[in-house]
């Protein structure tokens, strides 16, 4: 514990060491949703930089401030000294908080505001277009990558610019005598990694937890006067290292003890299935439903496994699909369209609708079901074959594996899947004729605004030369070329057209996206279906991948004589992960005119970031990254710069240290009392705990009476008791007018020595 007779040097830089700790830690929990790189260089130094400077500016000012009120106290004016110095408290926070922004915006200019990746130590009106132009870059990629993403520039002056202005927030509520709320803005940096990955790494928790612990034992810094080690007694200086032992033991336990709850809960099969169920779904079981409704916002998904599987070589083959679904009245969709009747199948058929072969690569793909209950086996998308134990038909029309008897938990199964080689070349080529028409594939639903999404597709896409391109610019077109955006609480009850108006307000989840795609390909005469399953999951740390109930998923696909169904993907990246390689969009032909300019124009067409591990054919490079620029890490002389200040910031704080030391302070009752008091320890005269200052000297008469056999002077213990009613008017009167500076030294000095001719008179 850090005491307020420590002063305010001592707690400021404690305060401020603790909080920047704390961000530190917390900034790495990004790297969960971030790729680490030289953005965490730089989020420290930005970190450090903004921490001294806050620490500095209120050390100052708070310095200025105590001396005006020792002023004041000495010249009589005690209460109206505590009333300015409280004003001053309040203007110390402020404005160290505003230097702090200050430094905090300088920095980020100068780092991430020049036309490269050079720190620029001189900002202008182009640094801070710069910065907005990345900000707006980051904002688009922010809505389209999926995490990880890699740290490109803009995303990393996102990453540093938010760091630092947590920074501002926590340090400015502990300046404010606030420490009990100043780790909730914490929580910032670590949202994106427990919403996306739903995770946070151990020791970000434990050092941020223990950070913050250990600044509640900070007593808050204000303008209590500094004072000497003689400020207390030897019993309360003990009393206080007792205390400040015993807190720093606590608050490192409370972390590592609240991390062993959690890491155990997770561990425990029983345990963390049951903590899933009470957050998530009180059911232990997974189910899609058929009906997908587009007006409700997404509801709470469940955390349980829905099935786990291997890939003997290769990446996952995209998505696993459950269903197919065709028939939609324009709010949601159902299961009316009658099967194409049930097959038989042994392990060495090939399983595809009618239209789709292959003779391509076969990649072996060994499953398992989790807490998984549905009548339908979970497959890729391409041809395949198919070994499971139970009894299972096939359906070719909705390409569809079903059971009566359904899923069953811990059931194995095992995949080989045909691949078609799609290009978009082969998809270009696909005939016009030959669709499967019977099934109602190119119905639209009847709604107020059915003429308006033709034309609306038709704007889009009718220019279009084949039927590929057409898919891959409608597909564009809501993935991220009109500003549209995911959002899973759009909510659009009370709507009487969803597919106009989610076109219309431009947010989103999944089923939005895929039913207004299929909507508008039918419009244009395409054959389109959508299929629902489970994304491919993440990867469980053993070579297996693991997929959940957040995973479930819907995607419109497009019909193509000669080829088969093909899915597309218009769900932006941000839920989706990368397109196909097929899909993406620098292979198609998107038109530029749009049925809604005045929005249209907002988010300009862009290609999603793909990481170096994720290439796909016809991908081209990331808007973001403008001239070929990398992030690099700073210069040599920008470190020798940072190097400086900080040698001149810690060189300023010794200077502060050592002036202070040498300080002559003031003396006040509380301090002249306790130096009788430690005159008194010396002698072995002692004050028990529960004795009053009111009854102190009392206590001192009778114990110098008992030591020496005679009495205290009366003249002594009246200076004795003017001594101690002047230290209990300043603890605890409202409103006193303490003996001046001079007055308290003549009256200390001879108290002390009186006492001391008291105390070694013989017998």
């Amino acid at each position: 514990m850090i005491p307020a007779h420590r002063g305010p040097l001592v707690r400021t830089v404690a305060s401020g060491v603790l909080v920047a700790i704390a961000v530190i830690a917390s900034m790495h929990a990004l790297t969960l949703v971030i790729d680490p790189g030289p953005w965490l260089t730089a989020g420290t130094t930005g970190v450090v930089l903004v921490s001294a400077t806050t620490c500095v500016v209120r050390y100052l000012l708070l310095r200025n401030a105590v001396d005006r009120a020792a002023a004041r106290r000495a010249a009589g004016q005690g209460p109206s000294a505590d009333r300015a110095a409280d004003r001053a408290a309040g203007s110390a926070s402020f404005f160290a908080t505003t230097a702090g922004l200050l430094v905090a915006v300088w920095f980020v200019l100068a780092r991430y505001g020049g036309p490269g990746q050079r720190f620029e130590p001189f900002v202008g009106p182009d640094s801070v277009e710069q910065a907005l132009e990345r900000f707006r870059q980051a904002t688009e990629l922010m809505s389209t990558q999926v995490a990880p993403v890699d740290p490109g520039p803009a995303i990393s002056m996102v990453a540093v610019g938010g760091t630092l202005l947590v920074l501002l927030v926590v340090d400015s509520l502990a300046g404010a005598r606030m420490p009990g709320f100043a780790g909730v803005p914490l929580l910032l940096l670590w949202t994106p990694s427990l919403t996306l990955i739903g995770d946070v790494q151990w020791q970000v928790f434990v050092i941020s937890v223990t950070a913050m612990l250990l600044l509640l034992t900070v007593d808050p810094v204000g303008l209590t006067p500094g004072r000497r080690s003689d400020a207390d007694s030897a019993a309360v200086r003990r009393a206080q290292r007792f205390r400040s032992g015993i807190t720093a033991v606590t608050s490192v336990a409370v972390a590592a003890t609240s991390l062993g709850v959690a890491s155990g809960m997770a561990a425990l099969p029983a345990l963390a299935g049951t903590w899933n169920q009470l957050i998530s779904t009180p059911s232990d079981t997974v189910e899609l439903s058929s009906e997908l409704d587009m007006r409700q916002p997404l509801s709470a998904r469940s955390s349980n496994t829905v099935l786990t599987y291997t890939m003997a070589e290769g990446e996952p083959a995209g998505p696993l699909r459950v269903m197919t679904l065709t028939a939609f009245d324009g709010v949601q969709t159902n299961r009316n369209v009658p099967t194409g009747g049930l097959a038989e199948f042994d392990p060495s058929t090939v399983l595809a609708p009618p239209g789709e072969g292959a003779d391509g690569e076969r990649l072996r793909m060994d499953l398992r079901i989790g807490q998984l209950d549905g009548a339908e086996l979970p497959l890729p998308l391409e041809p395949r074959t198919v070994d499971v134990q139970g009894d299972w038909a096939y359906d070719p029309l909705r390409d569809e594996v079903r059971s009566g008897e359904g899923t069953e938990q811990g059931a194995p199964y095992t995949v080989e899947i045909v691949e078609r080689g799609l290009t978009p070349e082969l998809l270009r080529a696909a005939p016009m004729s030959g669709d499967p028409r019977s099934a109602g594939y190119t119905e639209v639903p009847d709604t107020e605004h059915r003429d308006d999404i033709a034309a609306y597709a038709q704007e889009v896409a009718g220019d279009a030369p084949t039927r590929f391109d057409a898919a891959v610019a409608l597909q564009n077109h809501l993935r991220s070329g009109a500003g549209f955006v995911y959002n899973p609480d759009a909510d659009y009850r009370g709507s009487s057209d969803t597919v106009w108006d989610f076109l219309q307000n431009k947010e989103g989840y999944c089923t939005q996206y895929a039913l207004s795609m299929m909507v508008m390909a039918r419009s244009l005469g395409i054959p389109a279906r959508i299929g629902v399953g489970w994304l491919p999951g993440r990867p469980d740390g053993d070579g297996s991948y693991r997929v959940t109930g957040q995973d479930s998923h819907a995607w419109p696909e497009i019909y193509f004589p000669s080829v088969g169904w093909v899915r597309f993907e218009p769900t932006p990246q941000v839920q989706t992960g990368p397109l196909p390689s097929y899909a993406n969009p620098g292979t198609g032909t998107a038109p530029s005119a749009s049925p809604t300019p005045s929005r249209a124009n907002e988010v300009p067409p862009q290609q999603p970031t793909q990481r170096p591990d994720q290439s796909e054919a016809g991908a081209t490079n990331d808007t973001s990254s403008g001239s070929q620029m990398s992030d690099q890490t700073l210069p040599g002389w920008a470190w020798v710069v940072a190097v400086i200040l900080a040698l001149g910031v810690l060189g300023g704080a010794a200077w502060l240290l050592l002036r202070r030391r040498t300080e002559v302070e003031e003396l006040d009752p509380e301090r002249a009392w306790a130096r009788v008091l430690a005159l008194l320890a010396e002698r072995e005269v002692r004050l028990g705990p529960s004795v009053t200052l009111r009854r102190a000297p009392e206590v001192i008469a009778d114990q110098v009476r008992a030591r020496t056999g005679t009495p205290l002077p009366d003249d002594v213990a009246e200076r004795l008791t003017a001594l101690a009613d002047a230290a209990e008017d300043e603890r605890y009167a409202r409103d006193s007018t303490p003996p001046t500076a001079a007055e308290l030294e003549e009256l200390t000095a001879t108290v002390t020595a009186e006492l001391t001719e008291a105390l070694t008179r013989p017998r």
